[in-house]
């Protein structure tokens, strides 16, 4: 609100940084922003955190519906209201958004608020709305999670899908994809501006988000200062922790208890293992998976795997096109296994959000 653009005695100093006698928060601006007009109208301490991590999450969960609804309106995936239904539970309690939206720390909130603008600027390009709006709403995720640009594959694929059922002989055009493509990119193009003159008022360096100064424990800091922010060396450690890690004996209490580090995301969302049906191959399925597999590049070759969290928390960087995929393979019902693997997901995800509250708060 005064322009400042460091922490006036924080509460606490990990996972920030010092930087000429002062501390900054290493990550993009996006989530403050949305913050400002309500810390603007009630002040600051009248703002809830968690309340506003809940009503984005809420808002989540009702763009992930009404983009499975539209797919079902464009022919594009054959599954019934109700099977939608059933989709949008295991996004809203069978995956990690559940945990994340309730706890509304600034870590959870820009991870949750990226995926609002994500699924918003899916909604736009599949309803065919002007992809100025399309490219606006990609550039605000971005000003929360840059690598979230790479989510650009599935937007072209949609409109590429949709340019495709204009053509009388099923040919795309590609000038009209060409020009789609301009008017997306200029608005991401002027937020990743806005990112390098934030670094630069903060830092004195358009690149630098300030991470090699971050307060964070040894061992992150080890693996930070020896092989940078992104390395191949990271890859087995984040590869574990999305797809192997399994809970783990605590015989101090005793009982069973989340990894940490992270959970095979087949064990916390196992209705993903209906991904091996898909066998229909459109500009769209294509652009899901490039968007799939080049969100996973900076992820799995990042220096932390998330921290301490339960599941793989930067999941939801790439959840919209693992359900666009999910909904096109799962054909025009979801069988009783189907519904049996939602409903464990939702049980081990209400187990971890259980847990990790506990654990959080206490």
């Amino acid at each position: 609100m005064h322009g400042k653009l460091y922490l006036e005695q924080p509460l606490h100093t990990l996972d920030l940084i010092h930087y000429k006698e002062l501390w900054y928060v290493p990550f993009p601006p996006l989530p403050a922003l949305l913050m400002l007009p309500f810390v603007a109208l009630f002040g600051p301490q009248q703002i809830n955190a968690a309340i506003f991590s809940l009503s984005l999450g809420a808002l989540n969960v009702t763009l992930v519906y009404l983009v499975l609804e539209t797919l079902v309106t464009r022919g594009w995936s054959k599954l019934g209201t109700r099977d939608n239904l059933v989709l949008v539970c295991l996004f809203g309690l069978g995956s990690v958004h559940w945990y994340l939206a309730i706890v509304g720390d600034v870590w959870f909130i820009s991870q949750i608020s990226t995926l609002t603008f994500v699924l918003l600027a899916t909604l736009l390009s599949l309803k065919r709305v002007s992809p100025w709006l399309v490219g606006t709403c990609l550039a605000i995720a971005i000003l929360a999670r840059p690598n979230i640009a790479l989510t650009l594959p599935l937007l072209l694929g949609i409109e590429a899908c949709l340019l495709q059922e204009q053509q009388v002989i099923g040919k795309i055009e590609t000038k009209q994809l060409f020009k789609w493509s301009f008017a997306v990119i200029i608005p991401m193009l002027l937020a990743v501006a806005c990112l390098l003159l934030y670094n630069f008022l903060r830092f004195e360096n358009p690149t630098d988000f300030g991470y090699l100064q971050q307060n964070i424990s040894k061992k992150l800091y080890d693996n930070l200062h020896t092989y940078g922010q992104f390395n191949l060396n990271f890859i087995p450690a984040n590869f574990e922790a999305l797809f192997l890690l399994l809970p783990q004996l605590n015989l101090s209490i005793p009982s069973i208890v989340p990894d940490t580090h992270g959970m095979s995301i087949f064990l916390t969302m196992p209705a993903l293992l209906y991904l091996s049906r898909l066998r229909r191959f459109t500009p769209l399925e294509i652009g899901a998976l490039v968007s799939l597999g080049t969100l996973l590049i900076p992820l799995l070759t990042y220096y932390n795997t998330g921290w301490t969290q339960f599941g793989y928390r930067f999941t939801l960087d790439f959840i919209v096109p693992l359900l666009i995929l999910l909904a096109i393979a799962l054909g025009k019902k979801i069988s009783r296994i189907g519904i049996v693997l939602v409903i464990w997901g939702i049980l081990v995800n209400g187990w971890g959000t259980f847990w990790f509250l506990i654990n959080y708060f206490v």
